[in-house]
């Protein structure tokens, strides 16, 4: 199994045994291991009648979390390159990944290639995912009783009805090299510059070696990811971490604040062994853990994983005092495939607190004088390991600036402890965390200085207690020009996502900066600090004008546009992360604490009111 390549794995997911075995559940669709097969050999007769090869790059980004497994899979499996673009990326941000890439093959759910501007005519291959197509295909199948039907013309490139007449191929498959690039994950950069992180084929194998190794995987395992695909931790750690394991990948719903409890019932239900998953999602759970404390003690159950982001030893230990489980704690980059040190649990090496020991890799810390740190002292961490990225795709000069002889410098401040226990303490890049999703402020700056009346502006990252951090903006605006939150949010809207969003604004007359012109990021942050001082010495009148003051903290607004009447579906940005936010602004606010049944009754405005006043009374 340690040498097990693309190739080697496909051997052995053929086997007999496996046919009946499920590899995923996917909301309420089951697939087994047959029928995942089958589907990519039907693929497979598709891609090579329409000229697909090995090394192409093609463009996946469908809502489907199914269809984004399989044809990852069918890629890899073919030698052709997966470039992942997450459909709810803006459409100028995306045309700007298209372009880097120079990819002419797409896969993309049907309104994506209008929103992005896709001339099908003027590309090399096209498949357009609408799963309605194949319904209505299921339905005249069944009218017809005919156990098969030809695709009409309008089905030849729609997926998955294109499935329907398609027939596997003869297994001719082109050898794969461990130097070929496996995938393409576009993090970092403006949306002039977009970043894109090559990962080869021996980097991803190699790292599924130490990941099998780590969590003790087995086929009789059951992985509970709910992660997004098109992150690494969603999609290498979801459906291909399971397929390697040959084990059940786990995904039946996407997460939201209404599904709390549906998400603590299924380790029972599905069996679980393994629930991978990021700190503010263990914050949640951690809050609204009332009736749920036994979640965990099953018969199945094995150990969470967290991933994507610093797991604060004050949750760490909360967590597992009060669901009687461990946690495992990753720490890793994309450009590290997933991980690289590992707090593991059973047989290795284990420390409350920090993200533990490097595992099939190396890794040092360099202080700024370029000497090693001794223990204790802090530096830049850097790694070395098979399963470091090959670089940066068409930017040798970012690639050079960060990989040195096969080491990778990771831009994060870090300690090793004297019993060689790494801790990450902060940040050299200008990278925010917010809720396991990197943000790279240099994206939302570049749009926020678009705007006719903005003068210049810096986004940077403020600690949060849930989130570890959020995103603010400090701007100055041109002179004689007028511009408010609220504008600037219906401006921003449509060119962002919604985690890319400021959670605050802060308008300055002038941004301090350094001797060589360049806007100086600590300063910025000691003025908001200062600004945010001021006005927590600001006392409100009655509860209605705080919960409103809470409310546009919380929700990136203006107070100005908000009324107790509103509710969750009245307020953009009022989903369940800012929820949990704004659940924590009140507490401190009114010194009181919420139980998980208020905090899920909590919709509308004039309901927080009525069960603060209720709280405030009982004190």
């Amino acid at each position: 199994m340690s040498n097990t390549n693309i190739n080697s794995l496909f051997e052995i997911l053929r086997q007999p045994a496996l046919s009946n075995r499920l590899f995923a559940q996917v909301q309420d669709d089951k697939i087994t291991y047959s029928r995942l097969l089958e589907e990519i050999g039907k693929l497979h007769a598709i891609f090579q009648k329409n000229g697909v090869k090995k090394g192409d790059k093609v463009i996946l980004s469908t809502n489907d979390d199914y269809y984004t497994a399989l044809f990852f899979l069918a890629f890899l499996r073919y030698g052709t390159v997966t470039i992942f673009i997450d459909p709810d990326v803006p459409a100028r941000r995306a045309m700007a990944i298209i372009e880097k890439t120079g990819a002419n093959i797409f896969v993309m759910d049907t309104d994506l290639f209008v929103t992005r501007g896709i001339d099908v005519n003027a590309v090399s291959f096209f498949l357009k995912i609408n799963k309605e197509a194949q319904k209505k295909g299921m339905l005249f199948d069944r009218l017809l009783k005919s156990k098969k039907t030809a695709a009409s013309p309008t089905d030849e490139f729609i997926f998955p009805a294109i499935l329907n007449a398609a027939v596997e191929a003869p297994q001719t498959i082109e050898n794969i090299e461990a130097d070929d690039v496996a995938y393409i994950l576009f993090t970092s950069g403006t949306t002039s510059d977009p970043r894109g992180v090559m990962i080869s084929h021996g980097n991803l194998f190699a790292h599924l070696h130490t990941l099998k190794k780590v969590y003790g995987l087995t086929e009789n395992d059951r992985i509970l990811n709910i992660l997004m695909l098109y992150h690494a931790d969603g999609i290498i750690q979801g459906p291909l971490l399971t397929a390697f394991n040959q084990a059940t990948w786990i995904k039946p719903f996407r997460f939201d604040l209404a599904n709390i409890g549906d998400l603590f019932n299924a380790i029972y239900k599905y069996r679980i062994t393994h629930f991978i998953t990021v700190p503010t999602v263990l914050s949640f759970m951690n809050k609204f853990h009332e009736g749920y404390e036994d979640s965990f003690q099953t018969e199945n159950f094995k150990f969470i994983i967290s991933v994507a982001s610093k797991l604060e030893l004050k949750l760490w230990q909360h967590f597992e005092q009060k669901f009687h489980t461990k946690l495992l704690n990753v720490y890793g980059l994309t450009e590290t495939v997933a991980g690289s040190l590992f707090c593991g649990v059973n047989n290795f090496p284990r420390k409350v607190g920090t993200v533990g020991t490097p595992i099939d890799c190396e890794a040092k810390i360099i202080k700024e004088d370029g000497t090693t740190a001794r223990s204790n002292e802090a530096g830049i961490l850097w790694l070395k390991g098979n399963h470091i990225f090959k670089g940066y795709l068409n930017n040798a000069a970012a690639t050079e600036a960060v990989l040195i002889d096969g080491w990778l410098n990771t831009g994060d401040v870090a300690t090793r402890d004297e019993e060689g226990f790494y801790c990450i303490t902060g940040r050299e890049k200008n990278t925010i965390n917010t809720g396991g999703i990197n943000i790279y402020p240099e994206q939302i700056t570049e749009m926020i200085n678009t705007h006719p009346s903005v003068l210049e502006s810096i986004c940077l990252g403020l600690a949060d207690e849930n989130f570890q951090e959020k995103l603010v903006c400090a701007l100055v605006i041109k002179p004689h020009e007028t511009l408010d939150k609220t504008e600037l949010l219906t401006f921003l809207r449509p060119l962002l996502e919604q985690s890319q969003l400021p959670k605050n604004f802060y308008f300055f007359d002038d941004l301090p900066k350094g001797l060589s012109g360049k806007i100086q990021i600590n300063a910025v942050k000691e003025k908001i600090l200062a600004t945010n001082d001021k006005d927590a010495d600001v006392t409100s009148a009655t509860a209605a004008i705080t919960i409103i003051e809470a409310a546009a903290e919380a929700f990136g607004m203006d107070k100005s546009f908000i009324k107790m009447s509103d509710t969750s579906n009245s307020i953009d940005g009022w989903d369940s992360m800012a929820h949990l936010v704004f659940i924590t602004i009140l507490e401190k606010r009114f010194a009181i604490q919420f139980s998980t049944g208020e905090m899920m009754n909590m919709n509308r405005l004039t309901a927080v009111e009525t069960i603060i006043s209720g709280k405030l009374k009982a004190i």
